[in-house]
């Protein structure tokens, strides 16, 4: 595994795993100050915006995160995981997160909202 792959796969992992015990000051530590996300429910612009959406869906939506598979080409990370929600819902997502030295730059979220609706 290169050193790229390494930053990649670790920003990946300390997003995923800071999200889910919502730990927001660990999770601001790899996301770029210009950080863009683009999910099923909006976009987000910035490392502040995209804190208070994931903030927001830890509150609201999500008891859980549980990850299934995860795989990391150079500067881009794939994950697969089970968005377990407040109503019982179990949601399989894919999240795409791009790193450029050590930092998540670009998120984009996939996955059928119909469970969550």
């Amino acid at each position: 595994m290169t050193s790229q792959q390494d930053a990649t796969r670790r920003a990946a992992t300390i997003y995923f795993d800071a999200w889910r015990d919502r730990d927001f000051g660990l999770l601001r530590t790899v996301l770029a100050e210009d950080v863009q996300f683009s999910g099923v429910f909006g976009d987000a612009a910035g490392v502040d915006e995209c804190i208070a959406g994931l903030e927001g869906m830890a509150g609201s939506v999500m008891d859980t995160l549980r990850l299934t598979r995860r795989v990391v080409e150079g500067n881009d990370a794939m994950t697969w995981f089970d968005l377990v929600a407040r109503n019982g819902a179990i949601v399989p997502t894919v999240n795409w997160s791009h790193v450029e030295e050590g930092l998540i730059t670009s998120i984009r979220v996939v996955f059928d909202p119909r469970p969550l609706l």
